[in-house]
C-alpha cells in the first residue's frame, strides 16, 4: 500500500512539472490566452496557490517537482526492497517451522533436495513475484494518475491514452502467458535437478571410490537438459517481450502525435505536453507489462512453494495431551503394533525401560529397533497398543514437554560446518560452563581443549576435521547439555573401532544413574554395559529374549 501511494505521488509530482511547461512553451512559441485557452486555466491554477507564473517561478516549480518525484521514487523502490526481504524471510521461517512441526512419516518421505530448493531459490522467487505484483499494481495506479492530470490538458488525451494502453496490453498478452508457462516448467525442472544435486553431493564418496562418476553424470544430465530447455524457452519469451516493447511504444507515440497534430488542431505547447503525457502513460503500461512478465517468470516457484506450504500444513502434527509429566520411573510399551504399509514391523510388543539404567535393543537390521525409539519419542503413533510414561499414556502428555526431556544421538551424522559450541547448542541458550560440563560428561572435553580455539574450533563440513569417535562424542554432548531424563542412542557406536567404542560406552556407564538410557545397536559390546538387554528376532514377530543384570 505504501509503495503504491509513493508511486502515485511521484506521478502527480511529475505531472505538475509537466503542466508548468505549458506556459514556458507557450511563451517560446508566442502563444497567447486567445490562441491557447489552456494558458489562462493554468495561470488560474497557479494563482490559487499564490504563485505568479513568471519564468523564474515556473522553472522553480518544474525543478521542485522533478526533485520531489525523484525522492518519492527512491522511497518507493526502497519500500519494495523491504517488502521483498520481509516476504522471503517470513516464508523461509514459515516453511522451516512447518517442516519441523510436520508428522515424521511425512517429513521422512520428502526429498531433501526439493526442500533445500524451496528454502533457498523458491523463497527468493516468491519474494520477487510478490514485489513484481505490487509494482504492476503501482504502475497501473500511476497510469490513472497521469490520465487524471492529463485531463487538465485535453480530454482527447484520456481517450487516446486508454486506447493505446489497452492495445499495448492486448498485443503482449500472449507473450506474457508464454513466459508464465516457461517459468512454471523451469521451476519444476529446477526442483528435480536440485534434489538430484543434493543427493549426489551426499553420496560423493561412494561414487568416487567405485569409479561411477561418469555414469552418474550421464544420469544427472537428463534432468539438467530438461532445465536447460525450460530456461531457453523462458529467456526467448522474456527477451522477445523486452525487444518488441520499445519499438511498439515509439510507433504508438508517433501515431498518437500524428492524430493529435492533424485532427485536433491543438496549440504547439499543448501538443508537446500531450506528447509527454501520452509517452508516460504508454511507458507505465510498458512497465506494467514488464512487472507482469517478471511475476509470470517467478510464478512457478511461488506456486510450488505455496503448494509445499499447503501440503506441510495438511500434515502438521496434531495437538496431543496437556499433562506435564517429568520422567522418573519407567517408559512402558503395551501390545504395541506398527506397520509401514503392508509390512508389519512391531506386533504386540511389550517392553519396559527403567529410569537410572541402560537398556539396549539388539538384533539385526530391519527388526524394528529404531521404530521402538520413534514410538517412544512420539514421532510415530502405534497402530494399536499404547505407550506409558510413568504410567501416563503418551497421548495425554503435552508432546513438546515430553520431547524437551529427551536427548537423541542419531545414527546419521548431524554436524554443521560451524564451531564446537554452536554444534552443541543448536541455537539453545546455555552458558559456556554448561557446554563444557556436557563435553566432560560425553568424554569430549579433552580433545576440544586441544583444538585451536577450543569451543570456537570449526569442525568442518559434517565434522570432517574430527575423527569418528570425536564426532560421536560431540553429538552425545549435544544430547546431554539439556540434562535429559531420557537419552536415546541409535547405533551411536556403529563404524567405530573397538577402543573408541569402549571409551564411549564407559562414558555412558558413568552417567546412566542420572537418566534413562535407551541404546539401539547390533554391536555386541553394548551388552556388556547394559542393565537390560532386549534381543529382537524376526521382523514383525515381536519376539525377543530379555536379560536383566
Amino acid at each position: 500500500m505504501a509503495m503504491g501511494t509513493l508511486f502515485v505521488l511521484s506521478g502527480l509530482a511529475e505531472s505538475v512539472g509537466a503542466i508548468s511547461l505549458i506556459p514556458l512553451l507557450g511563451a517560446l512559441f508566442g502563444e497567447t490566452a486567445t490562441s491557447n485557452p489552456l494558458l489562462e486555466q493554468i495561470r488560474g491554477l497557479f494563482g490559487l496557490v499564490g504563485i505568479e507564473p513568471t519564468l523564474e517561478a515556473l522553472l522553480l516549480v518544474l525543478c521542485a517537482a522533478m526533485v520531489c518525484k525523484g525522492g518519492l521514487v527512491f522511497f518507493a523502490f526502497r519500500q519494495a526492497g523491504y517488502i521483498e526481504a520481509e516476504v522471503m524471510t517470513r516464508l523461509r521461517l514459515q516453511l522451516l517451522d512447518g517442516l519441523l512441526g510436520a508428522r515424521w512419516p511425512y517429513f521422512a518421505s520428502q526429498s531433501a533436495g526439493s526442500l533445500t530448493h524451496a528454502l533457498s531459490l523458491e523463497t527468493n522467487q516468491a519474494g520477487v513475484a510478490l514485489r513484481s505484483l505490487g509494482q504492476a499494481m503501482s504502475h497501473l495506479v500511476q497510469v490513472i494518475a497521469y490520465l487524471g492530470t492529463g485531463l487538465l490538458v485535453s480530454w482527447q488525451l484520456l481517450v487516446v491514452g486508454v486506447f493505446g494502453g489497452a492495445l499495448f496490453s492486448l498485443v503482449f498478452r500472449g507473450l506474457v502467458s508464454s513466459v508464465r508457462r516457461a517459468g512454471a516448467r523451469q521451476a519444476e525442472a529446477a526442483n528435480r535437478m536440485t534434489a538430484m544435486f543434493t543427493d549426489s553431493l551426499v553420496g560423493a564418496k561412494p561414487l568416487k571410490v567405485m569409479g561411477a562418476e561418469k555414469g552418474f553424470i550421464r544420469y544427472v544430465k537428463v534432468q539438467v537438459d530438461h532445465f536447460k530447455t525450460a530456461t531457453r524457452q523462458y529467456v526467448v519469451g522474456s527477451s522477445s517481450l523486452v525487444s518488441v516493447q520499445e519499438p511498439s511504444l515509439v510507433l504508438l507515440l508517433a501515431l498518437g502525435l500524428y492524430v493529435a497534430a492533424t485532427r485536433l488542431s491543438l496549440p504547439s505547447s499543448t501538443l508537446l505536453v500531450m506528447a509527454f503525457f501520452f509517452f508516460r502513460i504508454l511507458s507505465r503500461f510498458s512497465s506494467f507489462q514488464q512487472a507482469v512478465q517478471m511475476y509470470a517468470a517467478c510464478e512457478g516457484g511461488l506456486l510450488s512453494l505455496l503448494g509445499k506450504l499447503s501440503s506441510i500444513t495438511d500434515h502438521a502434527e496434531g495437538e496431543n495431551g496437556s499433562n506435564d509429566v517429568v520422567l522418573s520411573r519407567a517408559v512402558t510399551l503395551r501390545k504395541v503394533c506398527v506397520s509401514y504399509g503392508d509390512r508389519q514391523v512391531l506386533r504386540n510388543l511389550d517392553l519396559e525401560v527403567r529410569f537410572g539404567s541402560l537398556t539396549s535393543l539388539c538384533g539385526p537390521s530391519g527388526v524394528g529397533k529404531t521404530t521402538v525409539a520413534d514410538v517412544v519419542t512420539g514421532l510415530i503413533m502405534p497402530d494399536s497398543g499404547e505407550v506409558l510414561v510413568d504410567g501416563v499414556p503418551l497421548r495425554e502428555i503435552e508432546m513438546r514437554c515430553w520431547r524437551q526431556q529427551i536427548g537423541y544421538v542419531p545414527q546419521e551424522l548431524f554436524l554443521f560446518n560451524d564451531s564446537v559450541k554452536n554444534n552443541v547448542l543448536l541455537g539453545r541458550d546455555y552458558p559456556d560452563e554448561e557446554v563444557w560440563e556436557a563435553l566432560e560428561r560425553a568424554g569430549a572435553a579433552g580433545f576440544v581443549r586441544s583444538c585451536a580455539g577450543g569451543l570456537d574450533f570449526v569442525v568442518g563440513e559434517h565434522g570432517r576435521m574430527l575423527s569418528g569417535g570425536q564426532r560421536q562424542r560431540l553429538m552425545i554432548a549435544r544430547a546431554l547439555i539439556s540434562k535429559p531424563r531420557l537419552l536415546i542412542l541409535d547405533e551411536a557406536t556403529t563404524g567405530l573401532d573397538a577402543e573408541t567404542e569402549a571409551g564411549i560406552l564407559e562414558s555412558l556407564s558413568a552417567i546412566k544413574g542420572e537418566m534413562m538410557i535407551l541404546a539401539i545397536s547390533h554391536q555386541p559390546a553394548i551388552k556388556a554395559v547394559s542393565d537390560a538387554i532386549h534381543d529382537f528376532g524376526v521382523p514383525g514377530e515381536g519376539e525377543r529374549v530379555t536379560h536383566e543384570s
